[in-house]
């Protein structure tokens, strides 16, 4: 009976809703399951407006079809394109079932729901929905899901939807990439040594994670004499400048970077293997477990403590802090757990601890849960199903998940059509200032690396400083090159005159009518991921708006590169530039517009240090500047470059500086 059940069943046709792909808990756990039900077979379509994850989703081979949301309570002429559209893709794709995740897919999908006779369900990822608007959109869904028991009771109670019609199916967690394993850099482009012990906290600044955020600066500022412990924050939000005027202000106190802030991190595995123990609640928590690091449970809702093999279940039950809470947080809870957690190590009880999160919350094993939940829908006899954990190690044993029972008077899901290829989500244009004087050859090799680049949209911009040699027939060459690409443009300007480096590429950024703008000397070399790891970063990252990166320097053969150890990173890029000293290779840098409408273009007053003038002029207006960990830009060594002229003005200012310190 169980094999002829399974025969029946088909491939299925999924419309996951997902209102935008910012970086959290939803859209990770979104993505891992689309993965995992695409890799048993079915046809996952994301209907969505973007967003910074949208590179992982089109990276793991999923459909997307760009839908606009634009607001929580789609309406009017928003509301009906929205319907119009997932119409379409309904018709289309012969979609079965649709799954919403946030509250303006619920609203379309509840509405198509109706009109077209296709089940939906919806995933309540906490207690954060507006409650009167989700409310009356509810009780349209076939079936509800709630990632943890305090979201189910809250469906319930606040709700008041059915309870035979509520499952508990938690986020599922990729154990094979959330595993124990070396980060051997992380600390160090924190400026620490490899035995000092770090904390990472991991979590979106804003809410009640801020208050988790501020006790633990307090707390490591507290620890670190006497256990030399340093503190990582991991996330971005709206409450980030009130977090980073906090850092600062620690920081200048102790006279050292003891509080380090990453920005948000799109995949944060080395963080967390890098961490001594690891602050966090809810996904956070249990990727941390199965990372292998002991965790302090700490969240939205208040603080659960240090999380053991025997707590394990009564911190599920509060979702480790994010949807309920033991107590509420504080400094000395924090510096107490700290301690504890650092002097009392046991690796026997980490290596429990991931057995129960690859036991419970796999995403093989929750994606499967998911599957029989559809299966249900579409047979119409959806039963509960809940988790149940134990904090026994002995007792450990995967839950069996309810199957549906066969009927014959509901009709078979159709099979699934071969999956088509993603539709192209609109993504911001960034334009490429690319000043140049006399440098054809090397220029020829910079534009190469240019056009490779993945992200598009592009605008590329050569400012042609009155170059006397075939600079322009080199133009003239990439110009019919981007004739076949419909998603680049290429702008050649040539000044009348040689005006200098610092007003070339202040021409470059009045022609550029990108929303980012991307720095790229003319004789360096890009990584074809470069711009779209730094447009991630500051989509990621809105209190950022001057990103560079990591660089290899090279001579001749750009395949024999060596590491730089110029640049700095968090707090310590301040503290470069305050001292005169450069740590942001320019020809890396991408900034927001906004950033170049306040400070105009480069100074002409400091020839060779004028890149250096503009960013410590960046950091003094109050804009917040980052370098990405991974070499993406490969700078050209050779006798020519401009950038051997700085270390000459570098002198001069930090000598009259320190001769006005002295007066």
């Amino acid at each position: 009976m169980k094999r002829e059940e399974e025969t029946q069943r088909r491939p299925l046709n999924i419309l996951m809703l997902v209102d935008s792909l910012g970086i959290g808990g939803t859209e990770t756990h979104v993505l891992a399951m689309a993965s995992a039900l695409k890799d048993r077979n079915h046809r996952v379509i994301i209907g969505t407006s973007g967003g910074p994850m949208a590179q992982r989703f089109h990276q793991a081979g999923l459909t997307m079809i760009q839908l606009p949301f634009q607001t929580d309570n789609p309406l009017f002429t928003n509301y009906t394109t929205l319907l119009n559209m997932t119409r379409s893709i309904i018709d289309e794709h012969e979609i079965d079932l649709i799954h919403a995740h946030q509250i303006a897919g619920l609203k379309v999908a509840v509405q198509i729901s109706q009109e077209l006779l296709v089940p939906v369900i919806f995933t309540v990822h906490g207690m954060f929905y507006p409650r009167r608007h989700l409310q009356a959109l509810i009780d349209g869904c076939a079936h509800v899901i709630a990632v943890s028991p305090p979201a189910a009771n809250w469906v319930k109670t606040h709700l008041g939807y059915p309870r035979k019609q509520v499952s508990i199916i938690p986020n599922g967690i990729d154990i094979q990439h959330f595993k124990p394993g070396p980060a051997p850099s992380f600390k160090k482009e924190l400026g620490m040594n490899e035995d000092q012990p770090l904390i990472t906290l991991c979590s979106r600044i804003a809410w009640g994670k801020t208050r988790i955020m501020e006790d633990a600066i307090n707390a490591i500022e507290e620890l670190h004499d006497s256990e030399g412990v340093h503190l990582a924050l991991v996330g971005s939000g709206p409450d980030s400048p009130f977090i980073h005027a906090m850092v600062n202000m620690v920081n200048q106190r102790r006279g050292d970077d003891i509080i380090h802030i990453t920005g948000a991190l799109l995949d944060p595995v080395e963080a967390y293997r890098a961490a001594d123990a690891v602050i966090g609640t809810a996904r956070v928590a249990l990727e941390a477990m199965s990372t292998g690091k002991p965790v302090i449970a700490a969240g939205n809702s208040g603080y659960f403590g240090p999380i053991t093999p025997a707590n394990f279940s009564e911190a599920w039950q509060v979702y480790f802090g994010d949807h309920d809470y033991l107590t509420v947080p504080s400094k000395r809870r924090l510096v107490e757990d700290i301690q504890t957690v650092l002097h009392n190590k046991r690796p026997s009880d980490q290596a429990a601890l991931r057995k129960m999160v690859a036991t419970y919350f796999k995403i093989e094993t929750v994606s499967k849960a998911i599957e029989d939940l559809y299966y249900q829908v579409l047979s119409g006899q959806a039963s509960p199903s809940t988790i149940e954990i134990s904090s026994a190690i002995s007792q450990l044993a995967p839950a069996e998940t309810p199957r549906p029972a066969a009927s014959e008077d509901k009709p078979t899901p159709r099979e699934a059509k071969p999956q088509p290829k993603s539709a192209k989500l609109e993504s911001p244009l960034v334009s490429v200032v690319i000043p140049t004087h006399d440098r054809a050859e090397l220029l020829d090799q910079c534009l190469e690396s240019v056009f490779a680049q993945t992200y598009r949209p592009l605008e590329i911009i050569v400012v042609d400083d009155h170059s006397s040699d075939s600079t322009p027939q080199v133009a003239a060459k990439w110009t019919k090159r981007a004739e076949g690409d419909k998603e680049l443009t290429f702008i050649y300007y040539r000044l009348p005159r040689n005006l200098g480096f610092a007003r070339a590429v202040s021409m470059g950024y009045l022609l550029a009518q990108g929303e980012f703008i991307a720095n790229h000397d003319s004789d360096d070399i890009s990584h074809p991921e470069r711009i779209s790891q730094q447009v991630q970063f500051l989509q990621l990252n809105e209190d950022y708006s001057l990103v560079g990166t990591n660089y290899e320097v090279f001579s001749d053969d750009v395949e024999n590169r060596r590491k730089s150890y110029l640049v700095q990173y968090d707090n310590n890029i301040i503290k470069s530039y305050r001292a005169g000293k450069h740590c942001v290779c320019f020809g890396s840098l991408l900034v927001r517009r906004k950033v170049i409408e306040r400070l105009g273009g480069l100074t002409t007053f400091m020839q060779g240090a004028e890149d250096y003038e503009f960013i410590a002029r960046a950091i003094v207006q109050g804009f917040n500047v980052q370098n990405l960990r991974t070499p993406l830009y490969y700078y050209r060594e050779h006798a020519d470059q401009r950038s051997k002229e700085f270390y000459s003005v570098r002198s001069v200012i930090i000598s009259n500086t320190e001769g006005e310190e002295a007066q």
